[in-house]
């Protein structure tokens, strides 16, 4: 059968329509700034005219922050670069070029004369590059806060390369309450791929007993005979020095009791009434007085020697070793038999 053939119109439709480009999409643009962030935009640059440069470019730095566009990310990069900070020139500049693309292919609005800021641009980066290190960060897990030296960088994963001075970093992550940090070394120019494992699985299961078998008790520390015989001994010497010197005060007051009693008895004779000065009432007061003191030491020696007995046989049961259960026939039960080992 034939197929029959197209009519003119259709042809010329068909023709036209293939020969009509497509219309693009409008590329994203930045909005205008507000006025608070013109004023900011206006003090950066007066600030450059100035020389200021590296409050000028902490001004873009805050601006950043605040609107995520590509010039304030330009400008940071950029002003860095003048102020030879490379690890951030490098960090903000490769930023800006992953959010304008290139100058034949921009993912964004660009205004004209773009192309000879971008290759400005290209040039200080290349610059900035050959004076730092480059980390590619990868963890295991995604979502993990990734750390260098101990600032936050990013989650994993990162978008891009992480840039440092040369020299040792430490390069770490953590998820979860669970972290892992690793020291790295990279030089300049060079780039350094680091591998992070969260072992977050395995941890929890070496936490988890095994199922249906009961948890094994963690064995205690071994309790050092030393330190018993150390402490006992010690406590032991110290109640019998206590018990020698309330002796001794016992013995002393015993003394003084006497001539207490003879100084009072010549006190009657000699005189009527005791008056300080006479020799036999001096001598009544200073033997009481001795009397007293001794009798007194002697009870606080008998009561610290026996405290320190106390503490000596205490001592000797809370730091002897642990019961040993063997197997053997003698005991209450059968079969069961206790051995202690000193």
């Amino acid at each position: 059968m034939r197929r029959p053939l197209l009519s003119p119109i259709t042809a010329v439709l068909l023709l036209l329509s293939c020969a009509a480009p497509a219309r693009a999409e409008p590329l994203p643009r930045r909005p205008p700034p507000t006025g608070p962030e013109q004023e900011m935009l206006d003090e950066a640059k007066r600030l450059v005219d100035q020389g200021r440069i590296a409050d000028a470019r902490d001004i873009h730095l805050t601006l950043w922050r605040l609107t995520r566009s590509a010039s304030d990310a330009f400008r940071v990069g950029m002003l860095s670069f003048r102020l030879r900070e490379f690890p951030m020139a490098a960090e903000f500049l490769s930023i800006y070029f992953d959010m304008v693309g290139t100058p034949e292919a921009p993912r964004i609005w660009v205004p004209p004369g773009f192309k000879e800021g971008y290759e400005l641009a290209r040039a200080n980066f290349a610059e900035a590059r050959r004076h730092v290190g480059a980390l590619e960060v990868r963890v295991s897990e995604a979502g993990a806060a990734v750390l260098v030296d101990g600032r936050q960088v990013g989650a994993s994963p990162l978008p891009r390369p992480v840039y440092v001075a040369p020299g040792q970093h430490r390069v770490g992550a953590q998820r979860a309450g669970q972290r892992v940090e690793e020291p790295v070394a990279v030089d300049a120019g060079g780039e350094r791929t680091v591998w992070l494992v969260l072992r977050r699985a395995e941890a929890e299961a070496a936490a988890r007993p095994p199922t249906g078998k009961p948890a094994a008790a963690q064995p205690r520390p071994a309790r050092d005979p030393a330190l018993r015989w150390w402490t006992v001994g010690g406590l032991a010497a110290a109640s019998a020095a206590l018990a020698v010197v309330g002796g001794v005060s016992v013995a002393e007051a015993n003394d003084a009791a006497g001539e207490r009693d003879a100084a009072f008895v010549r006190a009657r004779w000699e005189v009527f009434r005791c008056r300080p000065g006479l020799p036999a009432c001096d001598a009544y007061a200073e033997a009481d007085g001795r009397a007293r003191t001794f009798t007194a030491l002697s009870a606080g020696a008998f009561i610290g020697a026996g405290l320190a007995a106390g503490g000596a046989v205490a001592a000797g049961f809370l730091l002897a070793p642990e019961a040993k259960v063997g197997v053997g026939a003698v005991g209450t039960a059968p079969g069961a038999a206790l051995s202690f080992a000193w």
